[in-house]
């Protein structure tokens, strides 16, 4: 019985470790507490036209300048959604954003972590935190 219990708490405590790994490796809080999942892959649906290839501002005249009328964008991951944007790709209407460049997500070290500086805002003051270029992660 004695041994029962012996390999039950190690279970316990291997998932308890298991655990703190993952959620050191697979979020990153963002502002307000919201976390942000980093995302391993290739490729991601173009956030600016919203995956049709066609430019949102001139419509069926003009294939979209982020995509390349793919509706499909090559990434490195792991990413995680753009903190400036909201991974809208957009930024004042029809702008694509200067952070992700439009694609809706921005590339990040494996070793990511909330940023120390601005706490996960990416605001520092008036202007973005330059540690963290205005992400909320280094």
């Amino acid at each position: 019985m004695a041994r029962r219990a012996a390999v039950l708490q190690k279970a316990v405590t291997d998932m308890g470790y298991a655990a703190k790994v993952l959620a050191k490796f697979a979020k990153l809080e963002g502002t307000r507490g919201r976390s942000r999942n980093k995302r391993f892959v290739d490729s991601v649906s173009c956030a600016y036209c919203r995956g049709s290839g066609v430019d949102p501002k001139y419509g069926n005249i003009s294939k979209c300048s982020v995509c390349g009328a793919t509706g499909q964008v090559k990434v490195t991951p792991p990413v995680v959604t753009c903190l400036k944007c909201a991974g809208s790709g957009r930024e004042g209407g029809d702008l694509s954003c200067l952070a992700c460049r439009g694609t809706g997500v921005v590339s990040v070290g494996k070793e990511a972590a909330t940023c120390p500086k601005c706490g996960g805002t990416g605001e520092d003051g008036v202007f973005y935190c330059a540690p963290c270029k205005g992400q909320g992660i280094l």
